[in-house]
C-alpha cells in the first residue's frame, strides 16, 4: 500500500499545495495529513481550504497534533497549554485564531492515529494521543520502538520534530520521523518535504520528496502581515535563514 504523508504544514500554503500536487501526480492509496496544520505560518485560511479539499477529494485522513489540540483547548476555555508557550508563539496562535475564526474546528475532523498492516501513523510518537514527546534522541527513539513492539506494530511513522530521524532496534522494529512542510528545522537540509511510505509484506519503504520553496518570498510575506509583533515576525523569519 502506498501512503503519501504530509506533516506539520504550519500555515505555509505554497509548499503544502506543491506537496499535494506532487503526491497526486505520483498516485497513492491513502493520503495522510500528519497533524499541525496551523500556527507559525501566515496562510492559515488557504491551508484550511487545501486540507478540506484533500479530505473531500482525496479521502485524506487528518491525524491530530498538538497544534490541533491547542486550538480546541482555547475554544473550550482550557488555556493551560497556551499559557505555557513563549510570547511569540502565543502571538502567532492568537493571530491565527482571529484569521480562521473561532468556529473553524467544526469544519475539520481528525483522528488520533491510524494503522496499516502493522505500521502506526501518529503525529508525535506511539505513546498515546496527548503525549507530545519529541523523538529527538536515541533514548526516546528506543522507547518508541519498545512501545511499538508492545502494541504489536512493526514500524511507526511520526512527525512533530520538523526534521527526519530513523531508528531500528535489534528486533527489527523501525521508527521513522518524517520532515515537515512548514518550518523544516534540519541544519543540514532545511528544505520542506513530504514522504511516500510503501507498506509491503516484508518491508516498509520511507522516501523523502523535497519541495522547491522560495525562502526569501516567505520572509517577505511574513514581514508584510499586519497584526503580528515585530519580534514574532523576526522569530518566524529565522526559520527560513
Amino acid at each position: 500500500m502506498r501512503i503519501a504523508v504530509i506533516s506539520d504544514v504550519h500555515s505555509t500554503a505554497a509548499p503544502f499545495e506543491k506537496a499535494l500536487k506532487a503526491a497526486r501526480d505520483e498516485t497513492f492509496d491513502q493520503l495522510i495529513l500528519l497533524g499541525d496544520l496551523f500556527t507559525y505560518g501566515v496562510d492559515p485560511a488557504a491551508c484550511l481550504d487545501l486540507a478540506l479539499e484533500a479530505i473531500d477529494q482525496d479521502g485524506a485522513l487528518l491525524i491530530g497534533g498538538n497544534h490541533e489540540e491547542l486550538y480546541i483547548d482555547l475554544r473550550d476555555s482550557r488555556p493551560g497549554y497556551f499559557d505555557k508557550l513563549p510570547d511569540w508563539i502565543r502571538d502567532s496562535v492568537e493571530w491565527t485564531w482571529q484569521e480562521l475564526g473561532e468556529e473553524w474546528p467544526h469544519r475539520l475532523k481528525w483522528i488520533e492515529e491510524w494503522a496499516c498492516d502493522g505500521v502506526l501513523f501518529a503525529h508525535a510518537n506511539p505513546f498515546g494521543y496527548g503525549d507530545w514527546t519529541y523523538l529527538s534522541d536515541d533514548p526516546r527513539l528506543r522507547a518508541a520502538a519498545s512501545t511499538l513492539k508492545e502494541r504489536g506494530f512493526r514500524a511507526g511513522v511520526f512527525g512533530h520534530l520538523h526534521r527526519p530521524k530513523y531508528y531500528r532496534d535489534d528486533k527489527g522494529i523501525e521508527v521513522h520521523v518524517v520532515n515537515s512542510i512548514g518550518q523544516p528545522r534540519s541544519n543540514s537540509n532545511p528544505t520542506p518535504s513530504w514522504t511516500m511510505v510503501d507498506v509491503m509484506d516484508d518491508a516498509v519503504s520511507v522516501e523523502t520528496r523535497p519541495i522547491d520553496f522560495d525562502t526569501k518570498a516567505a520572509q517577505i510575506k511574513i514581514q508584510s502581515v499586519a497584526g503580528l509583533s515585530a519580534d514574532t515576525k523576526s522569530r518566524l523569519c529565522r526559520f527560513y535563514q
